[in-house]
């Protein structure tokens, strides 16, 4: 229907509707009672820097095949107390009351608490904790590390008030007394648990080798699963994995697997439980095992008794206890007909190397013999008077004598020119 600018509609009600969006809130609200249970799938989930949480819930009708949308809001003290993580896809039941909101004049939800459908919230937070934590490889068996056999101190992080410690207290002090404890005291349930917890954990660490600790136990005794929750907060469980020192948990009933369970390096049933696998050989245990390594010990040391005595026996039975002077002279003896015989090797080999020598020099000498060079046409001269050999003319006068020497005698002449 439409209408020119000319025309004009008369409504049935002549008084407009200013506030409707405030009627729209007085409708809802005196329409639908409080705090209603609304089970739906989560889509659209989005959260604010402030913490505040918007999300859809959708129903599928099975009949008609047709799907229903609402909006819903928690604020950031819902999600505080839920332990579990929201996430798109996830069937739950919402508790809380329908609101419209103005700005948008859209109906919402208001979530005062919310549960997952089919399984309760702190199951579904575990489940969610432990699959993280399994993914990023905090359980594989290869992180491990031994116990020790022989514990002489022990960290135990646990209330000191608690039933736990006088459990583990009273079995560690049956099955050893050679054993010493250090007690971390932590609150083990309630709000800010989880964080005396990690402070327990990371003292004992950091004071390991001032305190001469072997290893960490973390104890607590039953209860029901918030009782126990501290124990599946992830903080907790890698505070456990990253622990310097081994960690042995015995937490709750032996029915009771937690997080920190599956991160620590071995899980006991129980606090009492958990004594008894830091003391696997307890101290009757050990004195038998004494006893035994005494008696080796004593085996021993008399056949090494025995061998010395026989040794000895020996020695005593020997010339050079009976007849020691004839030894040292034989021994002497010996010596000198080794020296001897060096000595005359020593000598050969002297005059070997001298002959050799002589050699080298004998024929450098006939090499240089005048009458060798004589042999071959060659002649010296020398004045008779001072048998100088001549080198040139001006080394005689007129008259004077000289000697020729060749090689088969001497010719005398006298210079005249």
């Amino acid at each position: 229907m439409s209408f020119s600018s000319a025309q004009s509609r008369v409504l049935p009600n002549p008084v407009p509707i200013t506030v409707l969006v405030d009627c729209l809130k007085s409708v809802v609200k005196n329409s639908f009672p409080t705090s209603l249970n609304v089970i739906g799938e989560i889509s659209s989930l989005s959260a604010t820097v402030s913490g505040f949480c918007y999300f859809t819930l959708k129903e599928k009708n099975e009949t008609t095949k047709k799907e229903a949308q609402l909006s819903a809001m928690a604020r950031a003290s819902v999600l505080k107390d839920a332990p579990f993580e929201l996430k798109n896809g996830m069937q739950v039941i919402c508790c809380g009351d329908l609101d419209v909101y103005s700005p948008q004049g859209k109906c919402q939800l208001v979530v005062k608490s919310i549960e997952p459908v089919g399984v309760g919230s702190y199951e579904l937070a575990k489940k969610q904790i432990e699959m993280k934590l399994r993914a990023e490889g905090l359980f594989r068996p290869e992180r491990k590390r031994p116990i020790p056999k022989m514990v002489a101190r022990v960290g135990v992080v646990t209330s000191q008030t608690g039933a736990a410690l006088r459990d583990f207290l009273n079995i560690l002090g049956r099955r050893s007394k050679r054993i010493d404890v250090v007690v971390a005291h932590a609150r083990v349930q309630g709000e800010g648990a989880a964080r005396e917890v990690v402070d327990a954990l990371q003292t004992l660490n950091e004071n390991k080798d001032e305190l001469g600790l072997d290893l960490i136990v973390l104890i607590r005794g039953g209860g029901s699963v918030e009782d126990l929750w501290t124990f599946n907060e992830e903080g907790v469980a890698r505070a456990v994995a990253n622990s310097r020192l081994p960690v042995v948990t015995g937490i709750g009933h032996e029915i009771d697997t937690s997080i920190c369970d599956l991160a620590a390096d071995l899980h006991a049933l129980t606090p009492s439980d958990a004594a008894v696998q830091i003391t696997r050989e307890d101290d009757a245990a050990l004195s038998k095992q004494l006893d035994v390594l005494s008696a080796r010990m004593r085996d021993r040391i008399e056949q090494r008794l025995q061998s010395s005595y026989e040794r000895l026996r020996f020695y005593e039975q020997s010339r050079v206890f009976n007849k020691p002077y004839e030894v040292l002279y034989e021994k002497r003896v010996g010596m000198l007909d080794e020296l001897e015989a060096r000595l005359v090797r020593r000598v050969e080999q002297k005059i070997v190397s001298v002959e050799k020598i002589c050699d080298v020099l004998k024929e450098r000498l006939v090499g240089r013999d005048p009458k060798a060079i004589l042999s071959r046409g060659y002649s010296f001269t020398r004045r008779v008077d001072d048998m100088k050999i001549l080198r040139s003319p001006e080394d005689v006068v007129v008259g004077q004598v000289i000697e020729t020497t060749l090689a088969q005698g001497k010719i005398r002449s006298v210079v005249v020119e």
